[in-house]
């Protein structure tokens, strides 16, 4: 495990990895996301693990680690199949117990819940519950075709969009999708299911998923399995400016002049 060594048996402090773990967590702290401390490891030139190993979904993983705590959550995983030996991660299948103490630790306890705390509020900002606590109606349905996650909601300057969770947590290093805005996903949902507008409930009873192989593609699987592909146009920029903001770039232009 970065950060540690054996030493004879027990379980000693790497000194040199372990700046390397206090320096996630006081970067994470102090605002920083997964990605951009990555890139700085690679700037560094430290594998957090091993050779070429430096990304954003590695850091995330050891800021969540209670063991840099001195602490071990046992049984994560277990032998499924006595016969394979083969180790799988354990979902709930079998119980899990919290041990304290149990070796040195390399980051107090008070800066691994402060990291667990911002990284819940981040967590939280990118909520895809409104107010009220009701999901909406693409929650959870939308999966990225580059990573695999699901896209979560946001605001971006008033205009709702969707882009994947991946991206918002640790950056476009870790995946480059692109957002996609509501009034597209509300658009080319009423297509694909013959309505003149969109309508949440008949969404959700008919559509099981949304893939998004690339970018300006969405495929729709229907729940009974059939799918339909289509491909949406973006709006250009000039075309999504408001009134307000050709008034605010031509009052810009004239002051140049």
């Amino acid at each position: 495990m970065f950060g540690y060594h054996i030493v004879k048996g027990k379980v000693e402090i790497d000194p040199e990895q372990a700046a390397v773990v206090r320096m996630i967590f006081e970067d994470y702290i102090g605002g920083m996301g997964g990605s951009r401390i990555a890139k700085k490891l690679k700037e560094m030139n430290v594998a957090t693990v091993r050779s070429g190993d430096g990304n954003g979904e590695r850091v995330i993983a050891i800021l969540k680690n209670e063991k840099y705590a001195g602490n071990a959550l046992l049984q994560k995983k277990y032998v499924a199949d006595h016969l394979t030996k083969k180790l799988v991660r354990n979902i709930g299948t079998l119980p899990m117990y919290f041990a304290e103490g149990t070796h040195p630790a390399i980051i107090d306890a008070a800066i691994f819940e402060k990291a667990q705390a911002v990284m819940e509020q981040r967590r939280r900002r990118y909520s895809t519950k409104d107010t009220s606590g009701n999901r909406y109606p693409f929650s959870g349905i939308i999966q990225c075709g580059n990573c695999g996650k699901k896209y979560k909601r946001r605001v971006n300057k008033g205009n709702p969009v969707w882009q994947c969770s991946t991206f918002l947590l640790m950056g476009k290093d870790a995946c480059h999708t692109k957002q996609i805005p509501e009034p597209i996903l509300h658009a080319t949902a009423a297509e694909v299911l013959g309505l003149g507008r969109f309508g949440a409930d008949i969404f959700r009873e008919s559509i099981a998923e949304i893939r998004v192989p690339e970018f300006n593609k969405l495929v729709f699987v229907f729940r009974d399995g059939r799918t339909s592909e289509k491909v949406w146009q973006g709006r250009s920029r000039r075309e999504s400016w408001t009134i307000e903001m050709r008034r605010e770039a031509g009052a810009r232009a004239k002051g140049r002049e």
